[in-house]
């Protein structure tokens, strides 16, 4: 009877294994379930995993996670008895699958991190594609769980792994998950880039599941990026790959019910809702909250609070289910949401109170600089814009502000205030109303911060949308001013109407020489504070920007009257005021002009042989020597001798660490990621010798921003006088690029540019600032007639718009701040 039993086992896992093939997974299910039971019936311990393996899949894609949860416990219990880095990794990644399809992130990223670990050390064809697939449900769950800057690196990882073994299906799927990724760092262009580069991946008659995937995150990029048209296409094309499997089709309906809301169709966005509620079991809480989740975001698009906030509450009460920490405090945020569209701001801010360590223990699990950028991204959207919304419902603007502030004091302030001795004497946690007080009263600055505030969050993902934006004022003597500046009207551009304020601010960038552009920010932006900018001699204006605004040459907008605002004031920017607060908590320019002796002058320009790497290979393109000129005359102002011709990364962090006064005139490379681990942007200088794509970012003679955050200065002054140092990738803890790596290397004031400059123009304005410098010692005021001779010279704003200065503005003014 037993070896009759045996050979009825080994035929019903045929049969479950061939139906799985073919897409029967109820018929899959029932086929190994019987199996597993007579292998186990006959003590046959060693079959048992073998059946467990594709019953667990057979179980997740027939809709029953109750079931492939117990079975996957049981294969991590096979895992950890197991020496056999095949097994285990197989295991341990069936089990991290199954955690991430029910909601619970965290133990699921853990899981999936020891099944990676386990195969990393085998080299086999068959272990590197086991361990593609550990490292792509790994960046998938890091990606739901909100740690996107971790997602991107993984997933990036995985595609290069997914090359490497010519799987051009594995590519897709991991171009597919960079989709999410990059959206959730806010970066729409480059999330549609993954999406198409998944499509070109398909092969004809690719698998079904891998379809659905790709066309489904493909849908949601187009849909956030306002193609809803060819979203729509997109989605169809999901759902006819998804068919009747139930895992495929209810994915495919969550993605559905996102772009149909997104594109504005809120009745049908919300039938959708229910036929998923209809098709889900009671037991999948984490798909039925999601579903809850965004059908209370669509009442509450239709004014219907009081519903919404019953479905929320539904909703949280799944999460908990399930301990999904991420949809917790995601449904606390937007409880506090539909409380306050309620009208009742005390149930809103209990529900944020609940919602903030939840986010923060969150925020903390960031592995690297990239990671906890991502982190609190979503950290901050999520939180601080409702606390900002609570307190001006309650009618305190100053704590309004105060809550704006800590939504832009992230992973920056905390390098900033590590980078020099002294500034841990200024408190670790985000300056609030008196702080901010008698920080203005320190520098003599006006200070301007903006606080963009985006659409309700939904589905567990801030949305990206801008809503309204906030600005508040704060003067030398203490008062406080909040308003809600106008809308941007699209209209003026003559072109194509973009379709959200980034994109207005990039049209911007596009036709700085438009002066109808111009205007509509300047009535955008200044307008409401017109009254309360300062004017004079040595006049200071500091501006807190947030996200695109960074984007703005502030100094080119017109105030009443047609002047542009660089005519009344200097103006600086800055990350935060818990940056400008540390920067400037020791005064750095009370001992003068920077650069004092020859030996305390570092000048770089007329680089040779310098490169940059392509964007698809690596490979190093020549670049033209360029402003050996300007190197040199500055140089001479300073009596310093410059490092031109050949000069390489180490020559330069040699000296890096003693000058006090940084200059470069060469190629600035913003959007390079030499490491993908890593934020973008280098100064190109020479390669240490003939190298091609495998070599190290130093040899290849890019002086990264990892490079110079990691290089302690003394600098009081770094001037970045290359194309475009002062972009980069926009966050909400600011613009990761040279100017901020600079910053967190511990430099209190940085010279950038917006775009690129003619060198005729550049040398001129440099030279002029250097002159100006030395002989003020304010370098907000020396850039700003600098600017304004190259505004004589070159009436163009394309020309003379684009320097900008970030950090301390000079010497502290000390002007008495009042008490209100």
């Amino acid at each position: 009877m037993g070896a009759v039993r045996c050979l009825r086992a080994r035929r019903k896992y045929e049969e479950g294994v061939a139906a799985g093939r073919a897409g029967r997974w109820e018929e899959a299910r029932a086929a190994l379930t019987d199996s597993l039971g007579l292998f186990t019936a006959e003590g046959m311990t060693h079959h048992v995993p073998v059946v467990l393996e594709p019953l667990v899949t057979a179980c997740m894609f027939a809709g029953r996670l109750d079931e492939a949860l117990r079975h996957a416990q049981a294969l991590r219990d096979f895992a950890d008895g197991s020496d056999d880095p095949m097994d285990r990794g197989t295991w341990l990644g069936k089990y991290g699958e199954v955690l991430s399809q029910i909601g619970r992130y965290p133990e699921s990223a853990e899981v999936l991190r020891q099944a990676e670990r386990a195969l990393a050390g085998t080299a086999d064809r068959e272990a590197r594609e086991l361990r593609w697939s550990c490292l792509s449900d790994l960046g998938s769950v890091l990606a739901y769980a909100g740690w996107f800057g971790d997602a991107e690196t993984v997933q990036r990882q995985a595609y290069l792994l997914g090359e490497e073994l010519g799987s051009r299906t594995r590519m897709a799927l991991s171009a597919s998950q960079l989709v999410l990724a990059v959206s959730g760092v806010g970066h729409p262009e480059r999330a549609l880039e993954w999406a198409e580069t998944a499509v070109d991946c398909l092969d004809p008659g690719e698998d079904s599941a891998v379809v659905a995937e790709v066309q489904g995150n493909r849908a949601l990029a187009l849909s956030a990026a306002g193609h809803h048209d060819e979203a729509e296409e997109a989605m169809r094309r999901a759902l006819d790959a998804a068919g009747d499997v139930p895992l495929l089709r209810s994915q495919a309906l969550q993605v559905r019910m996102e772009t149909t809301r997104r594109a504005g169709r809120l009745d049908e966005s919300a039938s959708i809702v229910d036929e998923l509620l209809a098709r889900l079991p009671e037991d999948q809480f984490r798909p039925r909250a999601m579903a809850l989740n965004h059908r209370a975001v669509i009442r509450l698009q239709q004014g219907r609070p009081a519903e919404a906030v019953a479905d929320l509450e539904a909703g949280l009460r799944l999460k908990e289910q399930v301990s999904d920490q991420r949809g917790l405090a995601t449904g606390h945020l937007n409880l506090a949401h539909a409380h306050l569209r309620a009208g009742d701001p005390a149930a809103a801010r209990r529900h944020t109170e609940q919602a903030e360590p939840l986010w923060e223990a969150l925020r903390r699990a960031g592995a690297d600089e990239s990671g906890a950028v991502g982190l609190f991204e979503q950290h901050s959207v999520a939180v601080y814009q409702i606390k900002q919304e609570i307190a001006l419902a309650e009618g305190d603007p100053a704590g309004a502000l105060a809550a704006a502030e800590q939504g832009r004091s992230g992973p920056l302030s905390a390098r900033v205030r590590t980078a020099r001795p002294g500034r841990e004497s200024v408190p670790g946690d985000p300056p609030g109303p008196d702080r901010i007080r008698r920080l203005a009263a320190r520098t003599g600055a006006t200070v301007l911060l903006y606080a963009t505030h985006f659409d309700l969050a939904d589905a567990g993902f801030p949305a990206v949308v801008p809503g309204a934006l906030h600005l508040w004022a704060v003067l030398p003597d203490g008062r406080i001013r909040h308003h809600t500046a106008p809308d941007f009207d699209p209209s003026v551009s003559g072109g194509p109407e973009p379709r959200d304020a980034a994109e207005a601010v990039r049209l911007l960038e596009r036709q700085a020489g438009d002066e109808r552009v111009r205007a509509e920010w300047a009535r955008v932006l200044l307008e409401p504070v017109a009254d309360l900018l300062p004017r004079g001699s040595g006049a200071r204006l500091v501006v807190v920007p947030q996200r695109s605004l960074w984007s703005v040459p502030f100094g080119a907008l017109p105030l009443p009257g047609g002047e542009p605002l660089i005519e009344r004031c200097s103006v600086t920017l800055v990350p935060s005021l818990h940056a400008l607060e540390m920067l400037t908590v020791e005064d750095a320019w009370a001992a003068g002009p920077p650069g004092g002796a020859p030996e305390d002058v570092l000048v770089v320009g007329g680089v040779e042989d310098g490169v940059a790497p392509a964007p698809l290979d690596g490979s190093p393109q020549p670049l033209p020597v360029v402003a050996r000129h300007t190197a040199e005359a500055v140089a001479a102002l300073h009596g310093a001798k410059p490092m031109t011709g050949r000069v390489t990364v180490p020559a330069v962090l040699a000296r890096l660490g003693t000058a006090d006064l940084l200059h470069f005139s060469c190629h600035g490379l913003v959007d390079t990621r030499l490491r993908l681990d890593q934020p973008p942007g280098a100064l190109a200088l020479t390669p240490v010798h003939d190298t091609g794509a495998a070599a190290s970012p130093e040899e290849q003679g890019q002086l990264t921003t990892p490079l110079i955050t990691a290089t302690p200065t003394r600098a009081r002054l770094a001037v970045l006088a290359c194309c475009a140092t002062g972009q980069g990738l926009i966050t909400m803890d600011g613009v990761l690029g040279p100017v901020r790596a600079f910053l967190a290397a511990g430099v209190p004031t940085v010279v950038g540019t917006l775009w690129e400059v003619p060198e005729g123009p550049t040398h001129e304005v440099m030279v002029r600032f250097h002159t100006e410098l030395r002989a003020g010692g304010d370098p907000a005021e020396a850039l700003r007639r600098a600017v304004l001779q190259a505004r004589r010279d070159w009436e163009l704003p394309e020309i003379w718009a684009a320097f900008t200065l970030v950090g301390s503005p000079g010497p502290a003014r000390s002007v008495p701040a009042q008490s209100s």
